[in-house]
Formats: C-alpha cells, sequence, structure tokens
C-alpha cells in the first residue's frame, strides 16, 4: 500500500476533476480507465505513470477500482470516484449530486459498463478538439448521460410512456475572426450493437417528440463501434420511423467510429452519413 498523504497535488487533482487546460476528470466523466485518463490529459507514454498515481489515490480511499467484467479473466481496471474523492470535490464547491458514488459506477454488469467506457471514448475524442485546432473548443455546457438521466424526457410512444435520456450532449464551437463563433451543438446516441429494432425505433419516435422542442440547427449523432452493417440497420430503423417527417429525419447522423477515436474522426472524416444520401460527409467543412 502506498503512503497515505494529506494534501492532494495537482498531478492528483488533474485525474480527478482536471486542470485549467482540459478541466474534466472522473468527476465528469464517472468511470474510466487508466488509458482513457491518459488519452484524455497526456501522451500514451506516461500511461504507467498514470496507473500508479490512480494506484495511489485508491489507496487512500479517494477512488475505488473496479474491473470490467470478464467471462474467464479479470478485465481491464476501471476507476470512478471514492468517498474521499467525492469530499474533496465537495469541499472544493463541485455539485455532488448524491447519485454521484462509486456504488453507482462499481459492481455493474458487463453491457453497462461497456456502455459508459465507448460513450466516454467518444466523449474524450469530442473534448480534446483543442489538439487538432486551436479554433476548435466544445462549449462548457456539454452533458453527460448521467446529468441527464436526471430529468429525462418523457413522451408517449406507441401509446406507452417513454423516458428518452440521450447519452451526451455537446456543442462544438470554431471561432471565427470578427465573426460569431460558428456552433454545432449535438445529442449523442451511441449504440453497442445490441439494442433490436423494435427497441431502437421506440428511442426514434421519443426523439422526434423530443427533437420538436429543440432549436432546429441540434443535430443527433448515432456513433458505433461495431461494423458498418450496424450503420445500415440503425439508418434502415431510423428511416423507417421518421420518412414521413423529413424535417425531423434531417438531423440525424450516423458513423462507424474507430477505437478509440480521434477529433478528426469526429469533425472532419468522411465517415458520416445523413439518411438522405449513402455519400459520407464530414460533420464540418474544411
Amino acid at each position: 500500500m502506498s503512503k497515505p498523504f494529506t494534501t492532494i497535488t495537482p498531478i492528483f487533482d488533474k485525474l480527478m476533476r482536471g486542470d485549467e487546460q482540459m478541466p474534466v476528470g472522473l468527476y465528469h466523466l464517472h468511470l474510466l480507465t487508466a488509458a482513457q485518463l491518459t488519452r484524455l490529459h497526456y501522451s500514451m507514454g506516461s500511461y504507467k505513470a498514470i496507473r500508479q498515481r490512480l494506484r495511489v489515490l485508491a489507496d487512500n480511499g479517494y477512488v475505488v477500482i473496479d474491473a470490467v467484467p470478464q467471462k474467464f479473466t479479470r478485465g481491464p481496471n476501471i476507476y470512478s470516484l471514492g468517498v474521499k474523492g467525492i469530499q474533496h470535490l465537495r469541499e472544493l464547491g463541485f455539485d455532488v449530486d448524491k447519485s454521484v458514488r462509486a456504488s453507482k459506477e462499481t459492481g455493474k454488469g458487463y453491457q453497462h459498463i461497456e456502455h459508459m467506457l465507448e460513450l466516454n471514448d467518444v466523449f474524450i475524442a469530442a473534448l480534446r478538439v483543442s489538439a487538432l485546432d486551436p479554433r476548435l473548443y466544445i462549449a462548457d455546457d456539454y452533458k453527460h448521460e448521467r446529468e441527464l438521466k436526471r430529468t429525462p424526457f418523457k413522451t408517449m410512444v406507441h401509446g406507452s410512456t417513454y423516458g428518452l435520456v440521450p447519452d451526451g450532449y455537446l456543442d462544438f464551437h470554431v471561432r471565427r475572426e470578427g465573426q460569431r463563433d460558428l456552433s454545432l451543438p449535438v445529442y449523442l446516441e451511441h449504440d453497442r450493437g445490441w439494442e433490436r429494432e423494435k427497441q431502437f425505433k421506440d428511442k426514434i419516435a421519443a426523439y422526434r417528440a423530443f427533437l420538436q422542442e429543440k432549436p432546429r440547427n441540434v443535430t443527433v449523432m448515432v456513433t458505433t463501434f461495431t461494423d458498418f452493417k450496424r450503420v445500415t440497420d440503425l439508418r434502415k430503423w431510423t428511416w423507417d420511423e421518421l420518412h414521413t417527417d423529413t424535417v425531423t429525419a434531417g438531423r440525424f447522423r450516423f458513423a462507424l467510429l474507430p477505437r478509440p477515436s480521434e477529433p478528426r474522426h469526429l469533425l472532419f472524416d468522411k465517415r458520416w452519413y445523413t439518411l438522405a444520401s449513402d455519400q459520407p460527409i464530414a460533420l464540418l467543412g474544411d
């Protein structure tokens, strides 16, 4: 066990809440691997050092270590805030909801954990857009699935109440000299390939009502790491549900992303598909 400490130094604080350059950490993304935290803040050459720092935080009660469930072997370690970490951030004035506790993240099933980790891969790629071009940034009002779960959007779908919770909200900005920033607000829907056709169509029906209350410039980004056939299926199911509402249908984009993803995969690679065309486009132009 590592030596106890009484003061959180910046190198440890950075993992829990980020720093001025990247104000994001376990507090914001809830459940991360050491590789994800390294990618968020450092080059991958720092991976071993980050694992050691996380072990120190865990030994002192600031972080909880779990593992991705595997059938025959122990999966990679995953990290969430521990009791002391939550207390530390609360004392700094962070809004730590009662639901933010290690038991929310650890001891969960494979599907829950893998969805959270895959979703965070997409979030990390988005949050790092400034590394691609300093004119790019994510607005501070981004929201993770865990925050959106506090206020699900409720509507009727095929005669039953449906509580829609998008996987995230992001607002990409491009600074323009002498002009207002270009803004691309998006809701994120990350698919792991296990939802069946009816489940997904019900979700899209709920999105129809949800988007009617949102500004017309809001886009829904549907991402997956599965395969291109899955993208084809998701597009078809969405079209089946929305083909009579071409305005709402035009607000969806679909992409097969590599894992881990980089900022350029999200914004500038021609890998996004609309419902109107089989030709891939970039989310942002050149």
